[in-house]
């Protein structure tokens, strides 16, 4: 798989981040584009109510007790986390699956179940992609599974889903710090939950 550098970096730097000083405590709620609504799938009609988004403009420094705005922060030099909402996030995904053709959209929704909460998946790409072929290509001949793997890539590649073999795209990552032992030996089962296999599979938000 090709990888992109630029996006490979941004990935690593969302890794490394450790500053916690400052936490959002306040912000203003946004109105979501109408025609944001329709990339991600949603039927936006005239009569649809306005979606909103709260979007943080104060923070608090742990540190010293002090209320922080954005001009503040900008007048001084202060960088603060800018963590996007779970439903931008969500947004982002569904217009993902949305642009891609109906015929990969169930192999993408598949893909983004079988997602770790460490940026990349739960198994090897390799097993997670034979998970797939087993299933919707039942009594595939061994030699044909390269090439539906090779397929199966290409779809990635084109849709920019990973990075590499081992690593999400930066807007499809899930990342939990606090993720303990347990729950990591836990997320490997999903390759065989009966929740995540791929027949007529849709992402779960």
């Amino acid at each position: 798989m090709k990888i992109d550098n630029e996006e490979l970096n941004a990935v690593t730097a969302v890794g490394t981040t450790k500053d916690a000083r400052y936490v959002a405590i306040g912000g203003t709620y946004k109105v979501v584009p109408k025609e944001r609504l329709r990339a991600a799938g949603w039927n936006v009609t005239k009569g649809t109510l306005p979606v909103t988004q709260c979007a943080p403009d104060t923070w608090l420094d742990i540190e010293t007790g002090e209320v922080i705005t954005k001009t503040d922060a900008k007048k001084r030099g202060i960088k603060l986390p800018m963590a996007r909402s779970i439903s931008d996030k969500a947004l982002d995904i569904f217009e993902r699956i949305a642009a891609c053709p109906p015929s990969e959209q169930a192999f993408a929704g598949y893909l983004l179940n079988m997602r770790n909460h460490r940026g990349g998946l739960v198994a090897p790409l390799n097993d997670v992609l034979d998970r797939w072929i087993a299933v919707e290509c039942p009594g595939i001949r061994s030699t044909n599974r390269a090439r539906k793997r090779r397929q199966l890539r290409s779809i990635i590649e084109r849709h920019k889903l990973m990075v590499s073999d081992t690593a999400m795209a930066k807007d499809l990552m899930l990342i939990n710090p606090n993720l303990t032992k347990q729950e990591v030996l836990e997320e490997s089962f999903k390759l065989f939950d009966l929740r995540f296999l791929p027949v007529g599979c849709k992402f779960a938000a």
